[in-house]
């Protein structure tokens, strides 16, 4: 719930956060006058907690803090690990009384499972935040898979070569790390022998593949950075045409810049002299998910490709709305690219709807914190996105997240002894990359192609940065 701070402190911040009333009440004083007890009890938002004792009443206080922030905390698991059934119930109660669209529930499912999350939570970290959701759509039902916010990056001294820390934390690639978490979490307990809620075999691949009646949406609170947000209306001529020349570059974002980049632009040392960060933005990693899936490299082992079937943008400004379409699959349609994958890859085209009703967002630059989330995990975790690593105080030896490569290759891993796949188990993260051998040629021909219709290089930070050069792993579940 909080490492090493004073729960008295904990408590006051959520109560500011979350902008409800804290206060203790002393209640009773027992014992004798040399050795006293002191009992109090903290109130929150008009409910009092259970009574706690201690020698002192800041010994008293305090524990009666610790008392309010564990039941708070255990009801906030409650609520989250039945999040998803409730959100359906109540969206169902909503839409008898006033229909709603089909954008309006994906995107109240994935405002409304930020919400349960961050009751596990006690700091309001979503504040100012970009939120993105992966959601599953079966049979008229809807499942948060996948959840995160963020619009921050890693700053380069904070990386490390072990797959510990997470370079990119903005909402989309946190929320498709979350969703990739859920996925190989199921394969670890799919069996093959009975009907399961997500999975079946093949009939082409033989691969394991979503149920076909499973729809997959990609809930963003605004536009991807990167060629999606890049073009605000201009009106002054000259301007406006040097713009139309840029649009569909390949972008990158910095670790301490404003804007996206285009890969070709040489990008100067930073003032104090040392290498800056260069990360693709979520714009051109969404269009090469149109090409290879969203399920990533080490899933391409065991499945076929998942794509998007919609792209629902919570809100947008200027222009942006006419950029997204090009931005997240456009690029992929000019040239010959449909002629060069082969099946079970293909060109996706998620539609891309809005919803009726605008989701808020701050345009200015928040704090570094976000969370993330995936369906079966008790609590939200949070990720300080300048280190990498989860939120700690103090921030010395700040564990892995539960999202981080290396903790992916531990799901990985146990994936393989359940499917029986021995020659899988042993290898390390870029080995394990590597042998999802049609993901990765379908991942080529989607960056030679962009490369040859004049949109730029593909940077990787894994030939820039060595991401992915390590061997162990630790199991975080």
């Amino acid at each position: 719930m909080f490492n090493k701070r004073d729960p008295v402190s904990v408590l006051m911040e959520y109560g500011q956060t979350r902008e409800v009333k804290i206060s203790f009440t002393d209640v009773s004083r027992s014992g004798p006058h040399h050795a006293s007890r002191f009992h109090t009890a903290a109130i929150v938002d008009g409910e009092t907690h259970v009574l706690a004792m201690g020698t002192s009443k800041k010994n008293a206080k305090k524990a009666a803090a610790i008392m309010a922030l564990r039941t708070m905390y255990d009801r906030g698991m409650i609520r989250l690990g039945q999040a998803n059934d409730h959100v359906n119930i109540e969206m169902k109660a909503m839409d008898a009384q006033d229909p709603m669209s089909h954008s309006t529930k994906i995107m109240q499912a994935a405002r409304r499972m930020l919400e349960v999350a961050e009751e596990t939570q006690f700091i309001n970290y979503s504040k100012d935040k970009v939120l993105a959701a992966i959601v599953l759509e079966r049979r008229g039902k809807y499942t948060v898979a996948g959840l995160g916010t963020g619009n921050r990056c890693i700053q380069y001294q904070n990386m490390a070569a072990d797959g510990s820390r997470i370079i990119h934390s903005h909402a989309e690639v946190i929320a498709r790390r979350a969703f990739k978490r859920f996925a190989l979490r199921e394969l670890c307990s799919y069996t093959g022998t009975e009907k399961h809620p997500l999975f079946t075999r093949s009939r082409h691949t033989g691969l394991i593949k979503l149920h076909d009646d499973i729809k997959v949406h990609l809930y963003i609170s605004r536009p991807p950075c990167g060629d999606a947000a890049a073009f605000p209306t201009i009106t002054n001529f000259p301007n406006r045409m040097r713009a139309i020349r840029k649009q569909g570059q390949l972008r990158t974002i910095i670790d301490d810049g404003e804007g996206a980049i285009p890969t070709d632009f040489p990008l100067p040392a930073n003032a104090n002299g040392k290498e800056r960060l260069r990360v693709m933005t979520c714009s051109d990693k969404i269009l090469r998910w149109n090409g290879v899936g969203i399920q990533g490299a080490l899933l391409s082992n065991f499945m076929d490709p998942i794509y998007l079937n919609s792209l629902v943008i919570g809100s947008h400004t200027g222009d942006q709305r006419g950029h997204v379409p090009r931005a997240i699959s456009g690029r992929l349609k000019c040239g010959r690219l449909h002629e060069v994958l082969m099946k079970p890859f293909r060109i996706c085209s998620p539609e891309i709807v809005y919803p009726p009703c605008s989701d808020n967002y701050a345009i200015t630059k928040s704090k570094q914190y976000c969370i993330t989330w995936s369906e079966g995990d008790p609590d939200a975790e949070v990720i300080d996105a300048v280190t990498g690593a989860v939120a700690m105080e103090p921030t010395d030896n700040s564990p892995a997240s539960r999202v981080s490569k290396r903790a992916l290759l531990g799901l990985f891993r146990t994936a393989c002894d359940n499917l029986n796949a021995r020659n899988l188990v042993t290898l390390t993260y870029t080995e394990a990359k590597q042998s999802a051998r049609a993901y990765q040629r379908t991942k080529r021909s989607v960056e030679d192609h962009l490369l040859s219709c004049g949109f730029g290089q593909w940077l990787k930070l894994q030939e820039s940065y060595g991401t992915d050069n390590f061997e162990e792993h630790e199991k975080l579940g």
